[in-house]
């Protein structure tokens, strides 16, 4: 019985480290391009801002869902990214190790800047440079975590 009871123990234990260690892991990576996200700056560009133009839009429509990803676009700005991290975090920590963590930018020049290069500040993407660090953030999560 108790050896039953031993191995329950373990199990509980191990699952919330891999729940601790899932959310740890989306936390970091999401923050990471949350940050990589370029904030606009018309000083850089090519063409003149549109009129009325307000920096953040990018930055501030990563949005963190479970089981399926968000559709639609946000109108906010968040240009130091704060605000989005912490909605991120509050999405992450809800999450208990069944079904995926999505994040989301659904604004339609998500993709050029991100596959095509269309900013300067972040010729790779944003999404992409930070996936190769991924396993980085899995040993870091998994060191901090026992």
């Amino acid at each position: 019985m108790s050896f039953t009871l031993d191995i329950k123990k373990f199990a509980d234990k191990t699952e919330r480290n891999v729940n601790d260690v899932a959310q740890a892991v989306a936390i970091d990576l999401f923050s990471r391009v949350v940050k990589s996200t370029p904030v606009g700056n018309p000083s850089l560009w090519k063409k003149k801002p549109p009129v009325g133009y307000v920096a953040g839009r990018l930055r501030g429509n990563w949005q963190c869902s479970l089981g399926s990803p968000v559709m639609g676009a946000l109108d906010t700005r968040d240009t130091s990214g704060g605000t989005t991290i912490s909605n991120i975090v509050a999405v992450v920590e809800s999450f208990k190790g069944d079904g995926a963590i999505w994040l989301t930018n659904n604004v339609p020049y998500a993709n050029r800047i991100e596959y095509l290069g269309h900013s300067s500040q972040a010729p790779a993407g944003m999404v992409r440079i930070n996936v190769l660090a991924f396993q980085q953030a899995i040993n870091k999560a998994v060191q901090e975590i026992k």
